[in-house]
Parts: structure tokens; C-alpha cells; sequence
């Protein structure tokens, strides 16, 4: 997974005194995941701390037949807003080995975004395992769990937007 373009801290983003926000630019993400970019999964954000943020845009083909948002979204949601956290905090591409989600309950189809958050348990030289938690419209928590990432030895690419062009060529 290449980087994505970090930007400082702008519009709308508070920074307390000991996390600060980096915000990420979900365009330059979209040309490198484009299962994410298809499922209307965007990552947000990125901190100082490891964690990071992250978002699924409610659609009409994210609904089960019961009019809940499909496990499978929650899922997909909560690995790749975990693996580009994990990415981002260690400069390096990753995958995925293994989680563990729990459903709490039921993503209704009437929400709008359904959010996610990665916090780090562990980050390691090989393994990095970060929790997940993901919240519906109302600040519900619908689902949780944990992932474990293999941290790759491939480096991130640079972060200026000229680096992450020639890149997107390349490829």
C-alpha cells in the first residue's frame, strides 16, 4: 500500500496538546485501494499516537435484505481503516493475518456514515495489532474488534503529492 498524502492540520480539525490530527488526502488513498474507493470506505484521519479514523458512506448496496448495513461492509471497514493506520504509523505496507469482530448491534440503514476508529495495542517490527471501534450516526458503538497486521519490509512511498504522482504512473 503506497502513502497517502498527509496534510496538516486545516478546516474543522482540533488538535489538543498531546495528539495531533493529520489529515489525509482520501483522492490520492482512492487510487491506490480501489476496493475501499468502490465500497465507499474513506480513511479520514491519522495521529501523532498511531490511531487513526475512518468512514463508510451508507448506500443502498450496502444494506442487507433486512435494511442493516451488510457485516461484511463493517468488516471491509474496519480492515482497511485498521491497515492504513497501521501503514501510516510505521511508514511501511502491511496485511492482514488475522481479527477477531464482534457485532454489538444493528447498523440500520438509516444512517448516513457508519465510523470507524483504530487505536494501536501493539506496534512491532513484524506484527502490529490495533483495535477497532466502529459507531453508527448516533455515537453507537454497532461492532468491534481487533486486527492483527504483518508489517511488511516494503517502505511507503513518499508523502509530497509530486512523489505520489510519478508513483501512479508507474504503476
Amino acid at each position: 500500500m503506497p502513502v497517502p498524502v498527509l496534510r496538516g492540520p486545516g478546516k474543522g480539525c482540533s488538535m489538543d496538546s498531546s495528539t495531533k490530527k493529520k489529515l489525509l488526502d482520501a483522492e490520492a488513498i482512492a487510487r491506490y485501494d480501489p476496493f475501499s474507493s468502490h465500497n465507499n470506505i474513506r480513511v479520514t484521519a491519522t495521529y501523532e499516537d498511531g490511531s487513526g479514523e475512518g468512514e463508510l458512506i451508507v448506500t443502498r448496496e450496502s444494506l442487507n435484505p433486512h435494511g442493516i448495513v451488510h457485516g461484511g461492509c463493517l468488516a471491509a471497514l474496519a480492515d482497511s481503516v485498521g491497515g492504513w493506520t497501521a501503514s501510516s504509523a510505521q511508514h511501511r505496507t502491511c496485511v492482514t493475518v488475522n481479527y477477531a469482530f464482534h457485532f454489538l448491534r444493528p447498523a440500520m440503514g438509516t444512517n448516513q456514515k457508519i465510523r470507524c476508529r483504530a487505536t494501536p495495542e501493539k506496534t512491532g517490527r513484524t506484527l502490529s495489532v490495533y483495535h477497532v471501534s466502529l459507531t453508527d450516526d448516533e455515537g453507537l458503538e454497532v461492532a468491534t474488534g481487533n486486527f492483527t497486521f504483518f508489517m511488511m519490509d516494503k517502505r511507503l512511498n513518499g508523502t509530497t503529492p509530486e512523489r505520489l504522482e510519478r508513483t501512479a504512473d508507474e504503476s
